[in-house]
């Protein structure tokens, strides 16, 4: 086994040369201090040690204590570097205990004239890589005046006699000479493997840093085609492009994701189709179930989902195999979340590997939320401009509504006292045959005056649901209260009773559910709408018989209430637009289109939803569904528009 390889003596030999330091404790240019005064002093003890032994078989005792006495204080001074985390003073402690060795040395080898005065070289180098520029001034300064001392000796009348024995002296001369280059190569090679170990370091930070300043670039990109796009299309397809240029990414593409949860290509891709021609069309015919594939995976999970290596990875589908062949090496696939749901896939696909980045998740996850926020917004400003034009139409209807209510009730009460005085009139008359033509006429003067009192009638009844309208979808209030569901539908059935005919049966199918929080009223009259609206389709239907089913129950924290009519049915185009407001599909003149949008309304601000069942020709099922225990923050509370 390769030693080299082996993770745990790779940290072993790290947590020793840091002397248990954690870089947490000091700055990263004092660990790497730390680390070369370790190398260094490491070092110059195991050639302490060579040098202990040698000296002891020439005799030389004294050099023996001396190295005694220098390992012993290097090993203190580690010791003391550790408790004070100061490389600075360590450092100089470790040359000065270097260089009394070496002078002590020097002064029982000979002095000037020994080779042994070689060693000395070592000091400034020292100096050089464990203090700096300042501290390698001062030691070659200190070691050129220690130079200058030993050779001043003889000037000065003094001799110093070596103590090795005459006949080993050329042998020392070349060990010393040999061991010093040693010495200086083994300090050198530490001052380089630290430089390039700092700079690869410092290639990593910068690395880090390009990539994080890509990563702002494109989340700026994607917030500025958020807020400048007209449509979530356009906004997905500019950060496709940002994307690729930003991250320097080979191809980008745009997928829908269907109701199904199945993933189909939008039609949008960005790279260089003729070197990816087989790959686009691959990629623009494909289609991926719920979690097959890079795309199904990343609408079924909602959150990025990377191949770091398409050539390493299995089970990737037959497109890998056709994007490995264009050169595409990696992949990653980013869920455009709208309100939760997934709702597009931004595929990207690149010529080199993609690192194991956790922060490029984060960022990408980021980045389909923002862009999600497209067709949120685009959806707010579509029901405040609906909120906008119906309050405006409230008020205006309401205002219609007072106008024509009065001067109408004035005629019908007019009308049923003509009425009244032409039945009176016409018991007096006396015509001999019902076919004479004023017969004719006294029936046709009869039918006038019903038909006029029909339609002011009518005319009454649509002003009412007029007034209705204003209430609830221009801004009116309600007191909330806690209320039992089925009493509210059966409440509303016998509001609806005298609309509904006797051939229509009605049937009921009440579960107990816990009791909601709303207002009794509003909610009552969503479930007259639908009663009579069932009522209405059946009728329509043409045979005039029918059943309604009334079914209430819960779903976990939802409370529900069915209405079910086996009328005729809708077609898709009816359902699209059911709730929007002023739309009918009855004769003109027979409904205002108004019902379901109030329902509707009334529902939505109950914090709930109604849903529609229907297909031509098999009738139709509203569901209305309402959260349980939920109370707005004050009363009374205005229906949302």
């Amino acid at each position: 086994m390769d030693r080299r390889s082996d993770p745990g003596l790779q940290d072993r030999l790290l947590e020793l040369l840091d002397l248990g330091i954690r870089a947490d404790q000091v700055s990263a240019d004092e660990m790497r201090r730390i680390r070369i005064l370790s190398v260094v002093t490491l070092a110059m003890m195991g050639m302490g040690v060579f040098h202990f032994v040698l000296h002891w078989r020439l005799g030389v005792y004294e050099m023996c204590a001396a190295l005694t006495f220098t390992i012993a204080l290097a090993l203190a001074n580690l010791a003391l570097l550790r408790v004070t985390l100061r490389p600075t003073p360590a450092a100089h402690i470790a040359i000065a205990d270097l260089t009394a060795m070496l002078i002590f040395s020097n002064y029982i080898t000979g002095g000037f004239y020994d080779p042994n005065l070689s060693w000395l070289y070592l000091v400034p180098i020292c100096a050089a890589v464990a203090l700096g520029l300042r501290g390698a001034a001062f030691w070659t300064l200190a070691t050129v005046a220690i130079t200058v001392g030993f050779w001043a000796l003889p000037e000065l009348g003094i001799e110093l006699q070596s103590r090795i024995p005459s006949e080993l002296r050329h042998g020392q001369a070349l060990f010393n000479r040999v061991s010093a280059i040693f010495a200086i190569g083994l300090i050198g090679s530490s001052f380089v493997a630290s430089q390039r170990r700092a700079e690869r370091q410092l290639a990593r930070i910068n690395e880090e840093l390009f990539r994080e300043a890509a990563y702002v670039r494109i989340l700026q990109d994607a917030a500025i085609s958020a807020n400048q796009a007209t449509s979530l299309d356009e906004a997905m397809q500019d950060s496709v492009v940002h994307i690729c240029e930003t991250m320097d990414w080979t191809v980008g593409h745009v997928l829908h994701v269907k109701e199904d949860g199945s993933v189909v290509s939008s039609g949008f891709i960005h790279g260089d189709f003729e070197r990816f021609g087989r790959l686009a069309d691959v990629s623009l015919e494909a289609h991926y179930e719920p979690g097959r594939g890079l795309p199904g995976r990343a609408a079924a999970t909602g959150k990025p989902q990377c191949v770091h290596d398409i050539a390493a990875s299995s089970g990737l589908g037959p497109r890998a195999n056709v994007a490995q062949a264009a050169g595409i090496r990696s992949g990653f696939a980013v869920p455009v979340l709208v309100h939760g749901r997934v709702h597009s896939v931004l595929e990207f696909g690149d010529t080199q590997c993609l690192p194991q980045d956790d922060r490029l998740t984060e960022v990408f996850a980021h980045i389909g939320v923002e862009l999600g926020r497209v067709a949120e917004r685009a959806l707010l400003h579509d029901r405040l401009r609906q909120s906008q034009k119906m309050e405006a139409v409230g008020q205006l209807a309401a205002g219609l509504a007072h106008e024509i209510n009065n001067p109408m009730s004035y005629v019908r009460s007019n009308l049923h006292l003509v009425r009244e005085g032409w039945e009176s009139l016409r018991s007096k008359i006396s015509i001999d045959s019902s076919e004479s033509s004023a017969a004719a006429e006294l029936r046709e003067f009869q039918e006038l005056i019903d038909d006029s009192l029909d339609g002011v009638e009518r005319t009454i009844s649509i002003v009412r649901e007029v007034k209705e309208f204003s209430r609830f979808g221009g801004g009116g209030s309600a007191t909330w209260a806690t209320a039992d569901l089925s009493e509210l539908v059966e409440g509303a059935i016998r509001v609806a009773s005298h609309q509904v005919p006797p051939c229509v049966r009605i049937e009921r199918e009440y579960v107990e559910v816990p009791e909601i929080v709303g207002s009794p009223n509003q909610l009552r009259q969503v479930f007259v709408n639908l009663i009579v609206n069932a009522v209405q389709a059946i009728e329509a239907g043409g045979e005039g018989e029918g059943t309604i089913r009334l079914i209430t129950g819960r779903d976990g924290a939802e409370a529900f209430a069915r209405v079910e009519d086996d009328g005729p049915g809708m077609s898709v185009e009816t359902r699209e637009r059911l709730f929007d407001p002023f739309y009918s599909t009855k004769a003109p003149g027979e409904g205002t289109g108004l019902g379901l949008y109030v329902s509707y309304e009334i529902v939505r601000g109950h914090g709930g939803e109604i849903r529609v069942t229907s297909e031509p020709g098999c009738g139709t099922t509203f569901e209305v569904r309402l959260p349980l225990e939920i109370w707005p923050d004050e009363e009374p509370v205005s229906v949302p528009r």
